[in-house]
């Protein structure tokens, strides 16, 4: 996938981003973003500390296809999705702290979706954490519905409209 140049037509302009796939050499930025927004929110719901492990097991499997999102070569977010069957399953989707609230996570959404357009899937889901209720309602105000609960996760689902719902 090439990369782009995008703005945000909400009430707060984007700073002028470049998105492109995830290469070697910025694993370790993205697992600071994931450490960062995330060991807080593991510990509460799980009463564990964060472990880079499975992260980084995802990223570099061949499942997988990750991008990045950055602006003058500092990486401000990423996400990781994989196509199982006609379901598009996001496996992270990280926003550098100093980068949220300036729909940067909205823009990613909206990739997201065109990439599981292409590939005919007709179901997003990812997996929330309970206690992640920012994550939880922008989920929501995007579409997805509490499907199930394993642990301390929720399963959130969206339909998408298939070629026939034009």
């Amino acid at each position: 996938m090439s990369a782009e140049i995008s703005h945000n037509n909400d009430s707060q302009p984007l700073i002028e981003y470049t998105s492109r796939e995830m290469q070697r050499g910025d694993v370790p930025e993205v697992v600071m973003i994931s450490r960062d927004n995330m060991a807080k929110i593991i510990r509460d719901s799980w009463g564990v500390e964060w472990d880079d492990t499975d992260l980084l097991k995802m990223l570099r499997h061949n499942s997988t296809y990750n991008e990045i999102f950055e602006i003058e070569g500092k990486i401000i977010a990423y996400y990781s999705i994989e196509i199982r069957d006609s379901i598009l399953f996001i496996n992270s989707i990280q926003v550098d702290r100093g980068y949220k609230g300036m729909g940067y996570g909205s823009e990613m959404m909206k990739r997201i979706e065109e990439i599981a357009l292409i590939y005919n899937a007709e179901i997003i889901e990812l997996w929330v954490q309970i206690t992640n209720i920012a994550a939880r309602r922008f989920y929501y105000n995007r579409g997805f519905r509490m499907v199930s609960r394993q642990g301390n996760n929720y399963l959130m689902r969206k339909f998408l409209p298939t070629r026939g719902d034009d």
